[in-house]
């Protein structure tokens, strides 16, 4: 997956206040009942909690002009991450504790200004807000990507408790592993409302979710050029004549555009009535599908779900024409791979000999059932290999991959890269040099997986999609959005998230597909972002998924052939049933219009 562990520690992030038309919060009512300040009354000195070599420093400094605050701590950061990756932005870090107690599952809303005085080498200032236990397991209420300007911005984060704490044993952490800069923090806040949905706590929106925002015309306009073709057709009898006045139906069948979920291997395969439920929505839904765990590494070494549903379940997808997806070939880490293969890391000739065996091994057994490969997933935040083998070994594993099967795209797959409002730079730098290098190196990537594991709670604008898109579509490859989901309560949020991020996406001529992880929350990783209920009933953004795609964007045609014996119908790319009458006579063809470049077919009826 994307993000099993990171989005199952988030539960909200920042949206900036003084953009709340432009990032996403609705003006909150006036609150019943006055919250209450958990933090310490001076705040600002009670950032004290240190980490990294050499630590940043800190210092109270006057401020004018600004209604709200007089004093901001200014934060200098000298050292750069000790890691290129995940581990490396918080290997800096300054933290303050809470000064009163909290409650698990209690509304809350953290509040700060920021700005950027010298930022880091990306030209803004960056940092990433995390709302955790103090010390131990180190457990998230919420965390988010920020990104500072040189002018004061007002930053509020609505959130739950992830647990219960006792004063002290919470607090505000800022990472800072992003690089040398200079930033200063003011009107540091985190009120406690209390239980339920409390009047005043603000509500989560988006940036272009109003019905005549902007970019809606421009997604039009891309989808009418990029996701459609002109279907030509010409009727004639039995001896060649042109039949004119003939009545020609075109129906679709199937999008060429792929649209998928994850499932799991052992539900599908399980003989039952909820799991035959379960595979007729999975063919009424979806174009492709992905086996969500079955595949993994540690999966796939448990002979008997791999013989006895792993391997059935990608045949019974290829025999109801599913397009497959396959996840994933190699997790580059100690958790997420067999147990023995770390212990390993002291011979590295062995450890990348039990990594080759696992992959030829895999990748050849599947040859022929796999359309498309994760072959690498998450690397930044999943390097124990890469630390011990080199990044080079990325190389090594695509090469083997297409030495096992000649077939299938080969992806690189991560997350982070266009959720969070687009703000995680160093993750997205990190995701542009690995494609680079291995393309740049003749290594067989075929493809760009690109995750989109959303919280509700900040939910990158459209308009700021198209160009994180046109970022990675720059490339050169195709991009798959491979783990689509949206974590909030909200479905009405929800439900317009969904269609707006299916318009943009379908909208762009580099995206391939978009893939769910997951469809019913009696089977999913996170039963909150599923598409169906429990009890099957459609959920508003499942709603929102099958409207567009078997609705507005589904072709169902009638024309009548003109004195040529020709008529042409524009539709949607995918595979077409196209039924000519004429003369009391009816012919049926199956087509396929899979590019723009549309489609002619000649029909001979009588």
């Amino acid at each position: 997956m994307g993000r099993w562990t990171k989005a199952r520690r988030r539960l909200a992030y920042v949206i900036p206040g003084a953009l709340l038309a432009a990032l996403g919060l609705a003006a909150p009512a006036a609150a019943a009942d006055p919250p209450t300040e958990i933090m310490p009354a001076h705040v600002l000195e009670a950032f004290t909690q240190f980490t990294g070599n050499p630590a940043p420093r800190t210092t109270i400094v006057d401020v004018q002009g600004q209604p709200d605050f007089d004093q901001a701590l200014q934060i200098t950061v000298t050292g750069q991450p000790a890691s290129p990756g995940l581990d490396g932005e918080y290997s800096l870090g300054v933290g303050a504790p809470s000064a009163l107690p909290t409650v698990k599952g209690e509304a809350m809303l953290a509040t700060f200004w920021a700005r950027s005085i010298t930022p880091t080498p990306t030209g803004s200032g960056l940092a990433h807000f995390v709302f955790e236990q103090n010390g131990g397991g180190y457990t998230k209420s919420t965390q988010a990507a920020m990104k500072f300007g040189g002018t004061w911005q007002r930053y509020r984060l609505p959130f739950r408790m992830a647990a219960d704490y006792a004063a002290g044993q919470v607090r505000i952490n800022f990472w800072l592993g992003y690089g040398p800069q200079v930033l200063q923090i003011a009107g540091v806040s985190v009120l406690r409302y209390g239980a339920g949905t409390p009047d005043g706590w603000p509500q989560a929106t988006y940036a272009g979710r109003e019905a005549g925002a902007a970019w809606r015309a421009a997604a039009a306009d891309r989808i009418e050029r990029n996701r459609k073709g002109n279907l030509y057709v010409k009727v004639v009898d039995a001896e060649g004549h042109l039949v004119p006045g003939a009545t020609v139906q075109a129906d679709m069948t199937r999008h060429a555009f792929k649209f998928g979920s994850a499932a799991d291997g052992v539900r599908l395969m399980t003989q039952n009535t909820s799991a035959q439920k379960y595979r007729d929505t999975l063919l009424a839904n979806f174009n492709q599908f992905t086996l969500g765990n079955n595949l993994k590494w540690n999966h796939w070494e448990n002979l008997p779900e791999r013989n006895g549903y792993t391997l059935p379940a990608l045949q019974w997808g290829r025999d109801h024409g599913l397009f497959v997806r396959g996840h994933t070939l190699i997790w580059p880490s100690c958790g997420n791979m067999p147990a023995d293969v770390c212990g390993l890391r002291g011979d590295p000739a062995a450890l990348r000999s039990r990594i080759d065996a696992h992959i030829t091994e895999e990748a050849g057994a599947l040859a022929g059932l796999i359309d498309e490969w994760d072959v690498v997933n998450e690397p930044y935040a999943n390097h124990d290999v890469q630390d011990v083998l080199g990044d080079g070994e990325l190389d090594r594993w695509f090469r083997l991959t297409r030495q096992a099967d000649p077939g299938p795209r080969l992806y690189l797959n991560d997350y982070d890269i266009v959720e969070d409002n687009g703000w995680e730079a160093r993750h997205q730098d990190h995701f542009t040099a690995r494609v680079r290098a291995l393309k740049d190196g003749g290594a067989p990537i075929g493809g760009i997986g690109i995750q989109g594991h959303f919280a509700g709670e900040q939910l990158t604008p459209p308009a700021d999609l198209v160009t994180l898109i046109n970022r990675f579509g720059g490339l050169g490859l195709p991009v798959a959005i491979t783990e689509f989901d949206v974590g909030t309560t909200d479905e009405q949020l929800q439900a317009d998230y969904t269609r707006d991020f299916l318009t943009t996406m379908f909208s762009m001529p580099q995206v391939t597909g978009v893939s769910t992880f997951g469809f019913w929350e009696g089977d999913t990783w996170d039963p909150k972002r599923a598409l169906f209920r429990t009890d099957w009933t459609l959920k508003p953004n499942g709603r929102a998924w099958r409207d567009l795609i078997y609705g507005t964007w589904w072709t169902k045609a009638t024309a009548t052939t003109g004195p040529t014996g020709s008529t042409t119908v524009r539709g949607f790319l995918g595979d077409y049933t196209v039924k000519v009458t004429a003369g009391g006579v009816t012919k049926e063809v199956a087509v396929s219009m899979p590019t723009i470049s549309g489609k002619a077919i000649t029909v001979v009826v009588g």
